[in-house]
């Protein structure tokens, strides 16, 4: 039985030109718990002040993130590693972004995003936005390491994979709405657009299994990619509990899929899928601190997304 299903998964990911588990097991190895909890806890530290836009906590914030991504050799995309704008011409705000290019030659892309600020300092009270988004920026960092490391060994992806760590989510979006606008490729040239956004508790499981993940935008992929998310769970073994609604209800899967930095990209017509684990009763509040990530299962969700990162750009350049 063993066997029958180990080539089941071994056919399945040549179906996806996706590298067998003996091939990638260094990549998982990657999305370490350890690693995860240090950058949640460093983005968390009292120095980055809740890391609020045009703070100095936010600077910091961004600092960090720009160097991990040139200590793992992620290119400038377009001549920039980072965009500076201003917010209703107060905030000045910055997007920070690293691209691991394609092992071969694309014009195609993967954008994968979470935003880095938070609510800062609010009457003298930090808001240290560990799940909200942290945990997020731990999962994209986390991603840049794997597939960077894939590149180095030759093994890379087939299609060039853009990390942007956004400013501005709390005002409004302000970081993904401008970073569309002034983009600097066709919006037909993006495969997918994956955010992620509050990615690392599991204080409301959708079913009672606190291994889950809510996935939104499934069916803005095109058809032949929409059962790869599903696939990638079964066959790399991960075994979440997925849901692609918002706790069942359409109403709300409809106005969650619409509060993220993932919408500007729809919007332009770019398939766009938002990963998160729901909001909970520490969301916004002085109380979202690094205690109440579960990074077991955060470390699941981040090879998840890896794999279906994966299998979106392999397939899409065939």
């Amino acid at each position: 039985m063993k066997k029958a299903v180990a080539i089941l998964i071994t056919a399945f990911s040549i179906a996806l030109h996706i590298p067998v588990a003996a091939q990638t097991e260094k990549y998982e190895e990657i999305a370490s718990e350890s690693l995860q909890r240090e950058i949640i806890e460093h983005l968390c530290d009292s120095v980055m002040e809740g890391r609020g836009s045009g703070t100095g906590g936010g600077m910091l914030a961004r600092n960090y993130i720009l160097n991990r991504f040139e200590q793992l050799d992620l290119k400038p995309f377009y001549f920039r590693r980072q965009e500076s704008f201003f917010y209703n011409e107060k905030i000045t705000m910055h997007n920070v972004m690293g691209v691991v290019p394609a092992l071969g030659i694309s014009d195609k892309y993967i954008v994968v995003s979470a935003h880095y600020d938070h609510l800062g300092v609010i009457k003298g009270k930090t808001y240290p936005g560990a799940d909200d988004n942290a945990s997020g920026v731990a999962a994209l960092l986390t991603m840049a390491q794997m597939f960077s490391q894939m590149r180095q060994d030759g093994m890379g992806p087939s299609v060039n994979i853009l990390f942007v760590a956004f400013d501005g989510k709390e005002y409004s979006m302000a970081g993904s709405k401008r970073f569309i606008a002034g983009l600097p490729i066709a919006p037909q040239d993006i495969v997918c657009e994956i955010n992620m956004d509050i990615l690392g508790s599991t204080l409301v499981p959708v079913h009672k299994n606190p291994e889950y993940l809510i996935v939104l935008g499934r069916n803005t992929l095109p058809e032949g990619m929409r059962n790869i998310i599903s696939n990638c769970n079964y066959g790399r073994k991960l075994y979440l509990d997925i849901d692609f609604t918002f706790y069942g209800s359409d109403d709300f899967t409809r106005t969650m899929y619409r509060h993220g930095d993932h919408y500007a990209f729809n919007q332009k017509g770019v398939s766009a899928l938002f990963f998160t684990s729901g909001f909970h009763e520490h969301t916004l509040k002085t109380t979202d601190t690094p205690a109440i990530i579960d990074y077991e299962v955060l470390a699941k969700r981040t090879k998840l997304i890896f794999y279906t990162i994966l299998g979106i750009s392999n397939v899409s350049n065939h």
